[in-house]
């Protein structure tokens, strides 16, 4: 129990780029970013010393592809504004407070940024790229915003697909459709649930989408059992009129360790 727990930090370590080392009563622990706290069991006693924390523990900020950008059309403008808004709700008085949606941020590669291009594991290798981010020209892949409602047990994705995407001549592919669904319904389970990965996708295919058009991505949380978070998902036009595909998926949670090779 003991060892699995060293071993879980110590993966946990590579990320943020510390270093573990075994001292006479337990884990020494000595920090290469100016963050997290510092112990020091070389006495009987641990003595803790905070150190100073920064807004963003990685080496360089990175940039958040969820925001709006010059290929985004009006109406993922429009959409975007308006999920955007209900993350703020207004106190009387004039203020304003945090509302029940958050938009969640989305990057290339996360990992990539730690101090060092660490990478956890060998899956992991410092060119890894998100799947849905590994498409620098603006407009050409996914372009995508995720609005979630943790009260809701919900989320919502604004999602414009580029012409690289097209698969039948002039609509999206339905393994770009699969992607997206996959990545939302993944975002509300592990939202909801921690860290999960997919174990079942079922989609069904209604109407194709037209290349270059907006559409909603809709998902919900159905019931979780234990260990499984089992989410629902629609894909409708922009105004809600049409369904163009629904699915239904299975995450299982796991332990953060087997991603980090712990």
């Amino acid at each position: 129990m003991l060892r699995r727990g060293f071993q879980l930090v110590k993966g946990l370590g590579q990320i943020t780029g510390q270093k573990f080392s075994t001292g006479r009563n337990g884990i020494t622990i000595r920090p290469l970013l100016s963050t997290g706290t510092q112990w020091d069991t070389g006495s009987p006693f641990q003595t803790i010393r905070p150190l100073t924390m920064s807004p963003w523990p990685f080496s360089t900020q990175p940039r958040d592809y969820s925001l709006p950008n010059a290929s985004w059309s009006e109406e993922m403008k429009r959409l975007y504004d308006h999920y955007n808004a209900l993350c703020e709700v207004e106190v009387e008085g004039g203020g304003k407070r945090k509302g029940p949606w958050r938009r969640l941020p989305s990057y290339n590669r996360t990992i990539k940024y730690a101090t060092g291009g660490r990478c956890l594991s060998k899956v992991l290798q410092a060119k890894a790229r998100l799947f849905t981010r590994n498409i620098e020209e603006q407009g050409a892949g996914f372009e995508y915003v995720v609005f979630s409602n943790k009260q809701e047990k919900r989320c919502v994705c604004v999602f414009q697909a580029g012409h690289l995407l097209e698969g039948p001549p002039g609509h999206v592919h339905g393994g770009a459709i699969a992607t997206i669904i996959d990545s939302v319904t993944g975002t509300l389970a592990s939202y909801l649930s921690g860290p999960v990965m997919t174990a079942n996708l079922s989609i069904n295919y209604r109407s194709p989408i037209p290349l270059g058009s907006v559409v909603l991505v809709h998902s919900s949380l159905e019931r979780t059992e234990g260990r499984k978070t089992f989410v629902t998902c629609q894909v409708t036009s922009a105004d809600g009129s049409k369904l163009h595909t629904e699915a239904t998926g299975l995450f299982v949670s796991i332990n953060v360790g087997h991603l980090f090779g712990a």
